[in-house]
Parts: structure tokens; C-alpha cells; sequence
């Protein structure tokens, strides 16, 4: 099918949604996998691999196909983990889906970047063969020291920014993002949040620089809002550790966002840039009062697939819908349950644990576009 169709076709069921139309999702989130080899102090996903048993039962890459195949209506997936890249079949997941939905627009993954020849054959292998937009994220968390800290491997930086700099290069400027969670304040290692973004940001060109390769602007520095989840991150003991999640906390994180906000985004788009200011007026208010005004669009327009199979309204809510090996692989039976059973309608009435992460909030702000605009309008008047 034609790019202008599919986009046609996204931008027909995304103003549905905003007018209360219940469809199909666009859009999903699929755990391909919970390997992963980093070891984040405030995600323990990774502990997984290491307990007898906790990997068992994931989707084969046959099981993968049928799930593809009966929900043939996607156009936009993440595809995470752990690390989807530990997943030797990753590459074919995709294609998968690649093959199976005709409107698909947009992939996107995050990676640790731990395995730079690696990630970067899958990324050029994809990019070769994918219609749909190729989107990838690598993850640093802080200038070297703290970053390896945070991520508890040596020389993960160095790794990061390699792999950084090869998918670039493999699928465009872009396409490719260093994203930074904002785990670290002043309580628990002597700098505020928004000198770290600063800190990291210089380190990121300057390892860039090391490696002969050109520097990122602000545009492709995306700083991420963490949150608690234990269904997948695994980590709701984490408000133990540092004050995460607290109003000390939450302060830094804002001010490091409000920060961010005031460099120029030289290479950005405007619509791009528009959501992405649209993305921090929010976190402002989500850190400042616990949810955004605009409202989610789980079980909406998106939803979470695990890795064994198991549907969920989003990241967030620990809340299993059931599990798509007994429904032929279809999803929407079960997100049609679900609203039926009135878990949509928890979630407008803002009741679920509420959230403002990435996956949740860019298809949020498209699916609410009145409400998004006054964000817009409301957003840091300091954004270049």
C-alpha cells in the first residue's frame, strides 16, 4: 500500500479515537524479550535471566507470526525489551509484522547498545528491508562515570555512544536518539539533574568527537520521566533507593526538563518539535500533580503484548487482560473485553496508577489533539 494511504488511513482512526470511536489499536508495544545483560539500578528487568525459569514461555518466533498475522491492523510498534537485540530472532520478529500489517508506518526500538557489530547488523539489515519508518533509541543515563553506575557495566558509555554512532550512520539522523532517564539528583550523588543532562550532553560529543564522528544537537537528546511498573521493569521497590519518585525528586526531575527545554533544537521539525514540547509541558504537570490533562489513550489507540503472550492496557498497570495463546493470537478480543468490563473507562476517569512515559504519551498527545494544542500553547516559552 501506498505511504500516503497508510498515513491517510493513521490519521482516519487516530481522529476516531479523539472522538470516542472504540476500533482497533494503531498502535503496540511488544516485549520481544526480558534477556538483558545491563544491570540498571532502577529497572530489574535484567534480574530475570538469572532466576530458573523466569525466561521460560516466551513466544516463539512461529507464535510471533500468528500474533502478526491475526492483528494485521498495526501501524506503529515498539518493540522492546530487556534488550530486544539479545533476542537472536529479533530481526525477524520484525519482519514479521513488517510482512503481516500493510499500513505499518513506524518501528522503533530502544537498545543498551551494549553489542555495538551486532545492534548495528540488525539495524542495517532492517533498514534494508523495512517500509515503515526505523526508529532507534540508545540508552544513556548520565555523563561515563555515573552512567556505568547507574547501568552497572564497565565502559558501558563507551559501548553506547559506539553503538550510538553506527546506527546513525546505518539509518539517518533522524532516526536515531540517545535517550536519558532521569534517575540521578542531588541527594545521591552531589549534582542537580539538569547540570547531569548538561554533563552527559557534552560527553556524549565529545565521545562522539573521540570517534571522528559528528556531535548531536539537542533534537536527538530525548530525557525520559522513570516510573514504577511491576509487570515490566520490575522495580516497585525502587522508591527505597535515593528518594526515587519523591517530591525532591519529582523537582528535579522538572527542573532538568525545563532545562533541556531552553536549548535550541536546531534539526528537529516542527511537528516534532511541537510534540516534544507538547511531551514536557506535560511532565511538568504529571511530576507537579500526579497526571497529565490530557488523557491516555491505553486500550485506545495502544496497547502492551509481553513476552509470553499476555495482553495489558500499557507499561504501567499491572492489570492482565489475558492472554492472546488463547484467543488464536488475536489481541482485540481481549481489548474489547476489557472495555466492556469498563477498565477503558477506569482509565479516562484517571484512576489507573497513571503515567507520562514515551510509549504512553506520544499517541496520547495525537489522539488528543484539542487538548494537546493547549499544551502546546502552554508549553516553555524558552523552547528555540
Amino acid at each position: 500500500m501506498s505511504k500516503f494511504g497508510s498515513w491517510s488511513r493513521f490519521a482516519g482512526r487516530t481522529l476516531a479515537a479523539a472522538a470516542g470511536a472504540h476500533g482497533a489499536p494503531t498502535k503496540l508495544v511488544f516485549v520481544v524479550t526480558k534477556r538483558c545483560h545491563s544491570r540498571c539500578v532502577y529497572c530489574d528487568i535484567w534480574k530475570e535471566k538469572d532466576i530458573p525459569g523466569a525466561l521460560d514461555g516466551e513466544l516463539s518466533l512461529e507464535e510471533v507470526r500468528s500474533v502478526a498475522r491475526a492483528n494485521p491492523f498495526l501501524q506503529w510498534i515498539d518493540f522492546t525489551g530487556g534488550e530486544p537485540t539479545d533476542r537472536p530472532d529479533f530481526p525477524e520478529v520484525v519482519r514479521a509484522f513488517a510482512t503481516a500489517c500493510p499500513d505499518l508506518l513506524l518501528v522503533h526500538f530502544p537498545t543498551n547498545g551494549l553489542a555495538t557489530d551486532r545492534i548495528n547488523r540488525m539495524v542495517s539489515g532492517l533498514r534494508a528491508d523495512l517500509r515503515a519508518r526505523l526508529v532507534v533509541t540508545v540508552s544513556v543515563d548520565g555523563p561515563p562515570e555515573l552512567n556505568d553506575r547507574l547501568r552497572g557495566v564497565r565502559r558501558d558509555f563507551a559501548h553506547a555512544v559506539a553503538t550510538f554512532a553506527a546506527v546513525r550512520s546505518a539509518i539517518g539522523l533522524r532516526n536515531a536518539f540517545i535517550g536519558m532517564t532521569l534517575h540521578a539528583h542531588s541527594g545521591s550523588c552531589g549534582e542537580t539533574s539538569a547540570a547531569l543532562v548538561e554533563r552527559t550532553f557534552t560527553a556524549v560529543n565529545e565521545e562522539l568527537a573521540r570517534r571522528g564522528a559528528a556531535p548531536i544537537g539537542w533534537e536527538a537528546f530525548h530525557l525520559n520521566v522513570p516510573h514504577l511498573s511491576q509487570h515490566y521493569y520490575g522495580n516497585q521497590a525502587a522508591p527505597a533507593k535515593d528518594g526515587f519518585g519523591g517530591p525532591a525528586h519529582r523537582a528535579e526531575v522538572a527542573a532538568a526538563l525545563a532545562y533541556a527545554a531552553s536549548r535550541p533544537k536546531m534539526g528537529a521539525g516542527l511537528v516534532e518539535r511541537a510534540v516534544e514540547r507538547i511531551y514536557r509541558a506535560e511532565a511538568h504537570r504529571y511530576l507537579a500533580r500526579g497526571r497529565s490533562r490530557i488523557p491516555c489513550a491505553a486500550l485506545q489507540t495502544t496497547a502492551y503484548l509481553s513476552e509470553r503472550g499476555e495482553v495489558y492496557p500499557c507499561t504501567i498497570w499491572n492489570k492482565p487482560l489475558g492472554n492472546v495463546r488463547k484467543t488464536g493470537y488475536a489481541m482485540l478480543p481481549l481489548i474489547e473485553a476489557a472495555r466492556v468490563a469498563g477498565v477503558r473507562q477506569t482509565i479516562t476517569a484517571g484512576k489507573c496508577p497513571n503515567c507520562w512515559t514515551p510509549c504512553e504519551a506520544y499517541p496520547a498527545i495525537l489522539a488528543a489533539p484539542l487538548r494537546s494544542v493547549l499544551a502546546l500553547l502552554r508549553g516553555p516559552r524558552s523552547e528555540a
